[in-house]
């Protein structure tokens, strides 16, 4: 699968514990492999079209390269907390965001 980072995405990553960076770039690397333990994926109901990854106390949120899936955008990444899943970074491929 091929992923596509947010600049604010790329940002967060490079502010996390190098521990949890090639924790969180593994499992994105291996999210459509099939011999690789599940992921735990979530649909989100706000904003839709975006999905969150959950990768110890990160959360990766993501929308799929249009119908075909072949690609992620990483939207955001963030450790968990009551604001988590609030962005306000537009996504491409025709996503709705949630606006605060």
């Amino acid at each position: 699968m091929i992923v596509f980072w947010s600049r604010r995405a790329e940002k967060q990553l490079a502010a996390i514990d190098a521990r949890y960076r090639k924790r969180i770039t593994e499992k994105l690397r291996t999210m459509d492999d099939r011999n690789a333990p599940a992921a735990d994926i979530k649909k989100l109901s706000m904003p839709e079209d975006h999905y969150r990854l959950r990768v110890g106390d990160y959360r990766i949120i993501f929308t799929l390269n249009g119908d075909t899936g072949e690609g992620c955008y990483v939207v955001a990444i963030k450790r968990r907390t009551s604001t988590t899943y609030l962005h306000e970074e537009p996504t491409p491929y025709g996503s709705a965001t949630h606006q605060r």
